[in-house]
């Protein structure tokens, strides 16, 4: 199992709640803070499991959807166990629709950590209730913005963290005619008139 998180006492807790899981096979045998560290070690080690945190700035790989997106172009194997804070509806629902096999809330207990790793492990996807209730309510009032594409979210995430275009298309390996043409489908979509109104729009997803 390998676990990754940019803030080194969340990778701290982590270890030592997973310490304690009375399974003698199942143990972390490798950390990263970085996604370019991420990738690296998982291309020199194998592993049943990652659990990662959803941000974690880079400049030289992106995080987010396109992060977890890339892990499972390039290592099909390992299961993914997403730990985050983000209540972002779009967000965790494309998470969801890559198939991630755990989300977790970040506020949840050593004892939830520890029974959603056993389940990913056996190939079951875990949810927690915070964000179970908040994907559920949802139904009952659809909003208007879920149609944007995943690739449009990751524009208007990076927007909303005030990167140029240049940066954006840098961090997600894209043109910037490429950035340009999904930051304006995306403010279609979302019936924003200006960069200010998506800026302040993209600064929810933090």
């Amino acid at each position: 199992m390998i676990i990754a998180d940019d803030h080194p006492v969340v990778l701290i807790g982590m270890r030592m709640t997973l310490s304690t899981l009375a399974n003698p096979t199942i143990c972390i045998t490798g950390e990263a803070s970085t996604p370019e560290a991420l990738i690296l070690l998982l291309e020199r080690q194998s592993c049943d499991l990652l659990i990662t945190d959803f941000f974690m700035p880079s400049d030289k790989y992106p995080d987010g959807l396109a992060l977890i997106s890339f892990i499972q172009r390039n290592f099909p194997g390992i299961k993914v166990l997403v730990m985050t804070m983000v209540n972002n509806l779009l967000i965790l629902r494309q998470l969801l629709k890559l198939k991630v096999n755990g989300l977790i809330d970040k506020n949840s207990t050593p004892v939830e950590l520890r029974s959603a790793v056993r389940l990913s492990l056996k190939g079951d996807r875990y949810v927690s209730p915070s964000f179970g209730l908040l994907l559920e309510s949802a139904k009952k009032g659809e909003i208007t913005h879920s149609n944007l594409s995943p690739k449009e979210l990751e524009v208007v995430r990076l927007f909303g963290q005030e990167l140029a275009g240049r940066e954006i298309a840098r961090r997600l390996n894209r043109s910037e005619k490429t950035i340009s043409r999904q930051k304006r489908s995306a403010m279609k979509k979302l019936s924003i008139k200006s960069n200010g109104q998506l800026a302040v729009f993209g600064q929810s997803f933090l």
